[in-house]
């Protein structure tokens, strides 16, 4: 089944919204064996939403329409969509019913334009809104479907999953089936080159790879007559991407970290430089960190180093705040300070300034003291400040959790 996304709203036209939704959709659509074959950005303007609709039927039969289900003036999807299938809408008092009961469970008053959402398609179906007030419309003609879903994802996400998912699922009769993979600590083109050959070996699935710059995502999908492909698939993706899968693509590196030292038994504390407290800030994101995090100290300063983390001032001087020498000795005396079983030491040039030919703006040192254990790191990050700096959190956590895996 072939599926076009309009989005309806100036908001999202102009980006001061951004569009999560049709994200959401395409996801949904694809997973429940669908392919989304267009999507589109319109305004808030009948003759808009008409055209932007005949445009989507060429690319698809059924469309999926986001937004202009409200109460005001320049809602008017309901007129767009009626205006091309040259339907009529008629007034529904229990629709309306429906309205005026959500707004009297909390206590408030109905506002007049409220009576704009009850109204539906002479022929076609409502469908409940069970997180607000506007229902959504669904209307099929001459092998054209269109479902009208409301903008705040809260809604339109519990409206496809109770209204538009059964449509899918009784329309769609090959079962898909999917696997997703998440790797850490590689970028999308060595995976790629790693895998290559597995494109060949199984034709039948779709393998596709999600970028982000501190993980690889994989989908990997196809339908149930080719599930041991899938499985076969599965075991050797794993075996190859052994150093770098951490779980599938809802997987959360520093979830899993925080598992694993529960799980071990051991305590982490950080020292940061560069990074500027943004490691142990996503440490302690997770929810129950407190059990394993001791420690998070941002020695920014030389006078830091020394008075926090008792680096020797002559090593300091000799080698630099930036060098492998002093992360080493932030993961080192920080054991020593806290007790803790693995420490982290990371320095660095996130810049825009402060960079030379021999230690270049991005140049970063990562320190982990593993049981008395110290791996060195070194890379020269390319980008702006921020992405130096989450770059710098993207690695150290990638290394944490190989070393604390591997214990």
């Amino acid at each position: 089944m072939n599926v076009a996304i309009l989005a309806i709203g100036n908001e999202v036209l102009s980006g001061k919204t951004i569009n999560t939704n049709s994200a959401f959709i395409a996801k949904q659509v694809e997973q429940l064996g669908g392919k989304v074959t267009h999507q589109q950005v319109v305004p808030d303007l009948e003759d808009e939403i008409a055209r932007g609709l005949e445009i989507a039927y060429t690319y698809a039969d059924l469309v999926i329409t986001i937004g202009g289900l409200g109460p005001t003036v320049d809602d008017l999807s309901r007129e767009g969509v009626a205006k091309y299938f040259k339907t009529e809408l008629v007034y529904d008092d229990e629709i309306y019913e429906g309205i005026c009961e959500y707004f009297r469970r909390s206590n408030r008053e109905i506002p007049n334009n409220n009576h704009r959402q009850a109204y539906k398609f002479k022929e076609g179906l409502v469908l409940p809104n069970n997180n607000g007030t506007a229902p959504g419309l669904f209307l099929k003609q001459d092998n054209k479907s269109v479902f009208l879903l409301p903008g705040p994802p809260a809604e339109l996400e519990l409206m496809f999953s109770e209204s538009v998912r059964p449509y899918f699922i009784d329309q769609i009769k090959e079962r898909k089936i999917s696997n997703s993979y998440r790797l850490c600590g590689i970028g999308e083109s060595y995976a790629e080159e790693m895998i290559l050959h597995l494109y060949g070996r199984y034709p039948h699935l779709n393998i596709a790879p999600y970028c982000a710059p501190d993980k690889v995502d994989y989908i990997v999908s196809t339908v149930d007559a080719y599930e041991e492909d899938l499985r076969a698939f599965d075991e050797e993706f794993k075996e190859i991407m052994k150093d770098y899968y951490i779980g599938d693509q809802n997987t959360d590196l520093a979830t899993e970290i925080v598992r694993l030292l529960k799980e071990k038994q051991l305590k982490i504390a950080t020292a940061e430089s560069c990074s500027g407290g943004l490691l142990s800030s996503t440490l302690v994101n997770v929810s129950g960190a407190s059990s394993v995090f001791l420690e998070g100290i941002v020695t920014y300063s030389y006078e830091s180093k020394l008075n926090r983390l008792n680096i020797d001032v002559n090593r300091l001087m000799e080698f630099g705040a930036v060098s492998e020498e002093i992360a080493h000795d932030m993961a080192f005396n920080l054991e020593k300070l806290t007790g803790a079983d693995i420490t982290v030491g990371v320095t660095g040039i996130a810049g825009p300034g402060g960079g030379s030919e021999l230690k270049p703006v991005g140049l970063v040192y990562i320190a982990i003291n593993v049981c008395g254990q110290i791996f060195l790191k070194s890379y020269i990050f390319n980008g702006n400040r921020e992405k130096i700096r989450q770059r710098t959190v993207a690695e150290a956590l990638y290394w944490l959790h190989h070393y604390i895996k591997a214990l």
